[in-house]
């Protein structure tokens, strides 16, 4: 079956695809509610995934894409923002697209723990949100930053790659920076942030080293700085921070980590009892027991510091609390 891109985009905008997987010599396989299934109708060929990329990719992308065998991109239709991701698999170009809500969603909507909504008040320091691809971190954060701004107003500045939702308030100063686009790595325009006196920026995935270290710079000069991690569960998070770095460093980073931390929530998306998914998150605050375990690295005993202590909990206690609310 012939199909032109916009039609096929359109198709899953009023169908409430989640995500579209397209690689030539299979048929189209889309996500809803978190499920895949396949569209055998359609057959992706080479030629329908040129049309898709003649209307999505630029110039310069394209010599991004063959240079790095990969691209993350994003795109709008009709006011609907796309992230996509092109990738090759047995050297023949694939694509993996996500579909953005077109509304941020309050946090209230998304059932966001306590501890979240107790960050308004901060300041400073550094949050991390976690969990899989497709958790919804993105959206918890959009949903956050929206209900920052409408208590306070901010200089707002995120790095992401690539932008995904477009943030706007009538009080706060905005700035949104696309990697490829707008800066050519996170580490350096971490370090051209401290200069241009946000106070608060979303680093879109911290994936090395020399981001992170410019992260905790920025969290220790009194900047709210919030990132993701692609880890599960508060204590894998606090270990992934350290093991990014050399072993001779790994205890001046537990020490800096401590310091300014202020919350990890790590979440995941689970099937509803009334349709749609629901979210599920774990949460550790930034309390003296907390940095001390952090310090010595003992994150086996965050579990059991999450399970007694208030506004935390682990991720097995907050599916106990949804309880009939999933499948």
């Amino acid at each position: 079956m012939a199909v032109e891109p916009v039609k096929l985009l359109e198709w899953a905008v009023g169908e409430d695809v989640s995500d579209l997987h397209m690689t030539p010599g299979q048929c189209i396989f889309y996500r809803r509610n978190g499920k895949l299934f396949p569209r055998a109708d359609i057959q992706v060929t080479e030629e329908l995934l040129s049309a898709v990329l003649e209307i999505m990719v630029t110039d310069s992308q394209r010599e991004r894409l063959i240079k790095n065998r990969e691209l993350d991109f994003s795109w709008e239709l009709n006011h609907r923002r796309f992230r996509g991701n092109l990738y090759f698999q047995r050297n023949v170009m694939a694509l993996a697209l996500r579909l953005i809500p077109n509304r941020i969603p309050s946090l209230e909507e998304l059932g966001a723990s306590t501890g979240l909504k107790e960050l308004f008040r901060t300041q400073q320091g550094f949050t991390l949100v976690t969990g899989r691809a497709g958790s919804g971190k993105s959206t918890t954060i959009a949903a956050f930053l929206k209900e920052l701004m409408a208590h306070r107003f901010v200089h707002l500045l995120t790095l992401e790659d690539p932008i995904e939702f477009l943030h706007s308030s009538e009080g706060s100063f905005i700035s949104q920076r696309e990697l490829g686009r707008d800066f050519h790595s996170f580490p350096g325009a971490l370090r051209n942030a401290l200069r241009e006196m946000p106070d608060v920026i979303l680093v879109g995935e911290i994936r090395d080293p020399d981001t992170m270290q410019m992260a905790l710079e920025a969290a220790s000069t009194g900047i709210f700085v919030l990132g993701t991690l692609h880890t599960r569960g508060a204590a894998e998070t606090a270990m992934r921070v350290e093991s990014l770095f050399p072993l001779d460093q790994r205890d001046t980073i537990r020490d800096r980590f401590a310091d300014v931390f202020t919350g990890i929530f790590s979440q995941c998306l689970l099937p509803s009892a009334g349709g749609g998914r629901v979210c599920a998150t774990e949460v550790l605050l930034s309390t003296p027991a907390a940095r001390n375990l952090i310090r010595q690295g003992k994150y086996n005993q965050l579990v059991s510091l999450m399970m007694s202590s208030p506004g935390m909990n682990t991720m097995e206690q907050a599916i106990k609390k949804l309880g009939k609310r999933i499948e």
